[in-house]
């Protein structure tokens, strides 16, 4: 349908995001709100519809009257009752979305049932064209959702109306109203998915500014200490163990003073690309200051960590930093035990480290 509308209409429909961990994350995002708002929105449909059967319908015959009763207590308020408990509970999610879509096309089917035993069909067609804007604007159906719902719902409103209306000139009048209630609510949910997907690239820009170093790319302390307190949850969960690494590039300030902040900084980049790309995916490299960087290595024990740390040490120091000569850097290894803070674990790093440099640096010391 979305697909069809695209070729018509002069501009851009709401478009999916192309890479899978972006549109994952966004229905992450989304999910939560929309269950919020479907559990909510349906329950005070469905009040709604149980408050209607306390009006006076003297206007419609008994058996219409019936009839209507019938509607609303065994098919829509059931109906809503239902949709509202199933997005209440996030593990039904995967149903709601449909079993919601397919509720406004039961209620206009029905609906017209009922309006073609009246004499004024028009004194219940606003149910419909309330509702097939309440598919659009309140309901939280996604966008490709209500798109379907409301469509196959204005159908039957429009084909329906053929036969249940006799006057051409009302028959004019219910197209108009049916059609403006489908633009009004598909113009009001293409803006609204738009201003969701700007928010949430927005707060997913601000998020990666607040964690990720402008300079090198990688991970700022600011995501060092969820990182690493999520870390030690999942080891004392699990009883593993990982690795806490600090390296600190070797005379860094001599590199500054010599050649200039400017190859410098491309030291800094070059090596904490080379880091990124030695390091497995399920690793955190961390900008931790200046020329010092922090590996946070999962799952791992002593002498695997000590392997990992040499290879870094050799690939730095094999690797082409010209105009400079070399460039080497030294390493402070330690492993998280059960009764670990992250203070001390800082501390026993650090200490490495600062063996490493006073044993001559360019090289890797474990504690």
């Amino acid at each position: 349908m979305s697909k069809l509308l695209q070729y018509i209409l002069p501009f851009k429909l709401p478009q999916d995001f192309l890479d899978k961990v972006t549109h994952q994350q966004y229905s992450e995002w989304d999910i939560p709100a929309r269950q919020l708002q479907i559990s909510a929105m349906t329950l005070i449909t469905a009040l709604f519809y149980i408050s209607l059967n306390l009006f006076d319908k003297s206007w419609a015959s008994e058996s219409t009257e019936l009839l209507l009763l019938k509607r609303n207590v065994f098919i829509i308020v059931p109906m809503l009752l239902i949709i509202s408990f199933l997005a209440y509970k996030k593990r039904f999610y995967n149903i709601v979305m449909p079993t919601l879509a397919l509720f406004p096309i039961i209620g206009s089917s029905s609906l017209i049932f009922i309006v073609s035993q009246l004499n004024n069909p028009a004194l219940l067609l606003t149910e419909g064209y309330l509702g097939v804007f309440w598919i659009f604007i309140v309901s939280g159906m996604t966008f490709n959702y209500a798109l379907a719902s409301a469509s196959a719902s204005s159908l039957i409103l429009l084909i329906s109306g053929l036969y249940i209306i006799n006057d051409p000139d009302i028959y004019a009048i219910h197209v108009f109203w049916v059609l403006c209630s489908f633009s009004f609510g598909f113009f009001g949910a293409l803006m609204f998915d738009r201003s969701k997907k700007a928010i949430f690239i927005t707060q997913q820009d601000l998020h990666r500014l607040a964690v990720t170093d402008e300079l090198t790319g990688v991970f700022n302390r600011n995501q060092l200490n969820k990182t690493l307190s999520g870390e030690i949850s999942r080891s004392l969960r699990y009883k593993n163990t990982f690795g806490f690494v600090i390296i600190d590039i070797d005379y860094f300030k001599n590199i500054n003073d010599t050649f200039g902040h400017a190859e410098g900084d491309k030291v800094l980049r070059k090596v904490a690309q080379l880091i990124v790309n030695l390091i497995r995916s399920t690793d955190t490299l961390v900008r931790w200051g200046g020329e010092e960087f922090v590996v946070i290595v999962v799952e791992v024990d002593k002498n695997k960590l000590i392997h990992i740390c040499e290879n870094l040490l050799r690939k730095i120091e094999s690797n082409n930093f010209a105009p400079i000569n070399k460039v080497t850097v030294s390493i402070g290894a330690t492993l998280f035990n059960g009764d670990d803070v992250q203070d001390a674990l800082l501390t026993r790093a650090d200490k490495a480290l600062y063996k490493a440099k006073d044993r001559g640096r360019n090289r890797v010391v474990f504690i």
